[in-house]
């Protein structure tokens, strides 16, 4: 199976050549919750309403050719037209009906494409991918695209080859191919500062659709406040894709991640001395503060959430007591290891 953290070292060439479902569920891999995800048999479905699809396609093409005006004198929109209708119609792929009010929580059958598969069905943020998937085996040039939406993101289709160009809005009942600018009005509108910014409203290239299911990853993470996790996740999508809506996420995880760790700080907390290391482990477009601040935290959360400092010091003074030792200064050093801290402590008389 594919690993998530060996994807974000490709180049889009090699990512372009891999199949889009693997790369999602590599994303989901290790959240709560994937050891159910049998990604075997995602991919077995997907290659078999891939061929279901092409053969529905071939079976009607010459009511295409027939009467072309029916379908916008375009053989790419029937053909997408075509694999929407039987995807929807015959095997099953629908958006989750539980999912459809606008405060429903998302988890990760929402997020990643197995709940289409292995569950009850998907969202905007799986649906596109399934369609993606099965229309890439089929040599269709299905790019994903992103917009915003109240109360979160969107994510839909787009045929884009050098001849023809058009949305594919597939997430409720049948296609519809909206124009760019529906996207910049109304339920999905953004300012034309943000779209620049976030990069919305522009076919994703592989590495772009990689930290889109990064970002996904990290979303997770979240909700089940692992915010370790989530900057690990958010920190690689903006390394993949360097734009705004990316270093949000970060920004937002990490302010809360340092706030859960200054509320368990105790009273007394001994001064913390950082000696960076002097080769970095993200790439250069990562800037150098951002790596640093996760060493922080990261450094932080093992001294504050380690059982033998917490029952000989940090649960002690949290109480009001005085340990026998007390630490009075933690110099941080960073390894290709690891990390090693080095205690200074004064005994308490």
């Amino acid at each position: 199976m594919l690993r998530w953290e060996e994807l974000v070292l490709l180049p889009d060439e090699r990512l372009g050549a891999l199949d889009i479902a693997e790369v999602n569920l590599a994303c989901a891999a290790g959240l709560p919750g994937a050891e159910k995800i049998d990604v075997g048999l995602c991919l077995h479905q997907l290659d078999y309403w891939s061929r279901e699809v092409r053969q529905y396609t071939e079976a009607r093409l010459p009511k295409f050719r027939h009467k072309r005006s029916d379908y916008n004198n375009s053989e790419a929109y029937f053909r997408v037209l075509a694999m929407v209708t039987l995807l929807q119609r015959d095997l099953g792929v629908r958006y989750n009906p539980a999912k459809i009010p606008a405060d429903a929580a998302f988890d990760l059958e929402d997020t990643f494409i197995h709940g289409i598969i292995q569950g009850q069905g998907g969202t905007c943020a799986s649906m596109p991918v399934v369609y993606a998937a099965v229309g890439r085996r089929l040599g269709y040039p299905l790019k994903l695209v992103s917009t915003l939406a109240i109360g979160g993101g969107h994510l839909f289709a787009r045929w884009d080859s050098p001849g023809e160009r058009f949305n594919v809005e597939a997430t409720g009942q049948g296609l519809s191919c909206l124009p760019d600018d529906s996207y910049r009005t109304g339920f999905y509108a953004a300012a034309a500062e943000i779209e620049d910014r976030c990069g919305l409203l522009k076919s994703m290239t592989p590495r772009e659709e990689l930290a889109g299911f990064l970002k996904e990853r990290g979303l997770r993470w979240r909700d089940v406040g692992n915010h370790r996790q989530a900057a690990e996740s958010f920190v690689w999508a903006y390394a993949l894709t360097p734009h705004e809506g990316m270093h949000a996420c970060f920004g937002r995880t990490m302010n809360e991640w340092n706030a859960h760790l200054e509320k368990i700080e105790p009273p007394g907390y001994p001064a913390v001395y950082f000696h960076w290391p002097p080769a970095r482990r993200l790439p250069p477009v990562v800037p150098e503060k951002m790596e640093r601040d996760i060493l922080y935290l990261e450094a932080t959360e093992d001294l504050l959430k380690d059982p033998e400092r917490d029952r000989d010091w940090w649960g002690p003074m949290r109480r009001g007591a005085r340990p026998h030792t007390q630490p009075i200064r933690v110099d941080v050093y960073f390894t290709p290891q690891g990390r090693a801290f080095k205690v200074q402590r004064a005994e308490n008389r």
